[in-house]
């Protein structure tokens, strides 16, 4: 927000003299309004059904939950080097310094000067050169004294922004926590899927192998065997692509980490099968998401920081009393002849604002709609984030249910290809029949293999739509400042 220079413009009529008059020797006659804490509207309770079926545990240490070294690895080494959390690390460095400079606004000022010069001149005509040394020393002293609040609001604006921005480096690792986890996720369901498609890609080959020497023996016709050929080559493309997304899902974890890929990969290759997450109780009310998610934690800090901005915008619109002293020793050598002088001053000094075309009332009137703007942000954000729990509820209840089905659905077209693979080596079925029952086996285990993957995701989904564990963290959590000259 700009910051005027004081010269000109109040309303007598809001600041009568007897006000002045009164407020000098109190020092402190705030002009700030109280802020108080919103409460958006929510609902009472969740409307989408709550998660059930096995032991409960706590949010606190959710990932290790997982039982899964390489995954905790992985978010290990995530939050050593991540850029993310360190453009969040160095907000909380200036902050940092904006409150200490705050501070400092309210402390009197306190300089010293000092000098020591040494001159020659004359010297022409009948008049003697002449040398004059001057050393002279003062102290300065000067003190705002905060009439109006103007330095108080200014420090409770910094401390709500320095909050804050401590706040976001929570919110920060609990992304990035989350975004390696859905990479990790999805590249352990890749892998499933090649896993799936490599079976599929080798029955196909030994199909067109066996229909190949059924066709040179004249019991297969040729097209049974181009058939058989075609479906392989399909196969194989099918692999490769699935293979493709599975190396981009690696590319995308070392952006993530920064480990080197060979290294990330050794890793990789220390397990193949799908995390399982921990289930946690979700019965807290909605309205606890205000405290729960740090972005609204955020949100809410920034509107105090708004609110304080406010006060200082209106102490600005009134007088400002400084309180000045000086002490100062003068020697001066002419020619020998030392003079030495001492020198003192005090005395206060009031600045009112008579006129300055409107700026003061112009930035109060933009600290107050940048107040109004963040708090219909903060209320939209509270709805999103109830929404963001809702859906999540409803996605990981459907994907629960939806991965029990195919599992039911998968075992039974897995009989049903046995069947009918026994029933073409017999003769009794064409190729044609038996290439649509593997193709709806392979099918199916894709879909399970989906919607497992699904319900890992939602689960993630939900631990960060809820605020994850950060307010059980943060105590025992805490982000390290390095100072700016300190080596890395």
């Amino acid at each position: 927000m700009k910051q005027p220079v004081l010269k000109v413009a109040v309303n007598l009529r809001r600041l009568p003299l007897w006000l002045a008059v009164v407020c000098l020797p109190l020092a402190s006659c705030s002009v700030m309004d109280e802020y108080i804490r919103p409460k958006p509207k929510v609902a009472t309770e969740w409307q989408a059904p709550l998660p059930h079926g096995g032991n409960l545990a706590s949010l606190n240490n959710w990932w290790g939950q997982f039982n899964d070294p390489v995954l905790d690895h992985l978010l290990t080494e995530a939050q050593k080097e991540s850029p993310s959390l360190e453009i969040a690390l160095a907000n909380i460095r200036v902050s940092r310094a904006n409150v200490l400079s705050a501070r400092a606004q309210g402390i009197p000022d306190l300089t010293s000067t000092g000098s020591a010069t040494k001159s020659k001149g004359g010297g022409g005509g009948a008049f003697p050169a002449s040398t004059i040394e001057v050393d002279s020393i003062s102290l300065d002293a000067s003190w705002e004294v905060d009439l109006f609040g103007k330095v108080k609001a200014a420090k409770q604006a910094a401390k709500a922004q320095l909050e804050s921005k401590k706040i976001a480096w929570h919110d920060a690792r609990l992304s990035l926590a989350a975004e390696v986890a859905n990479n990790y996720v999805n590249y352990r369901a890749c892998q499933a899927s090649v896993d799936a498609l490599q079976q599929a890609y080798d029955s196909r080959k030994e199909t067109a192998r066996l229909t190949g020497i059924s066709a040179k023996a004249g019991f297969s016709a040729p097209s049974d065997l181009a058939l058989a050929e075609a479906a392989t080559r399909a196969s194989e493309s099918t692999l490769d692509g699935q293979q493709a997304e599975c190396d981009g899902l690696v590319k995308a974890l070392v952006a993530l980490t920064n480990l080197p890929e060979p290294e990330l990969r050794q890793w990789l290759a220390k397990g193949k099968s799908l995390p399982e997450p921990a289930m946690f109780d979700v019965q807290a009310l909605p309205a606890s998401l205000l405290t729960r998610r740090p972005d609204l934690a955020i949100d809410e800090r920034n509107l105090a920081e708004a609110s304080a901005n406010i006060g200082v915008s209106k102490a600005q619109m009134y007088p400002s009393l400084t309180l000045t002293g000086s002490i100062g020793y003068r020697r001066t050598n002419f020619n020998g002849t030392v003079t030495r002088t001492d020198s003192w001053s005090y005395g206060p000094s009031l600045k009112l604002p008579i006129f300055d075309g409107g700026t003061l009332r112009a930035d109060l009137a933009e600290a107050r709609a940048n107040y109004d703007s963040l708090l219909a942000t903060y209320q939209q954000d509270v709805r999103n984030a109830v929404k963001e729990v809702e859906q999540a509820l409803v996605n990981l209840e459907s994907a629960t249910r939806r991965a029990t089905s195919e599992q039911a659905s998968a075992q039974q077209y897995q009989q049903y290809f046995k069947a009918a693979e026994i029933n073409w080596k017999s003769g009794g079925l064409d190729l044609l029949s038996l290439e649509d029952a593997r193709r709806q086996k392979i099918n199916a285990e894709l879909n399970v293999i989906t919607q497992q993957k699904n319900r890992v995701l939602q689960w993630i989904a939900l631990y960060k739509a809820f605020g994850g564990d950060w307010l059980e963290t943060q105590a025992t959590v805490k982000p390290i400042i390095l100072k700016p000259m300190e080596k890395r």
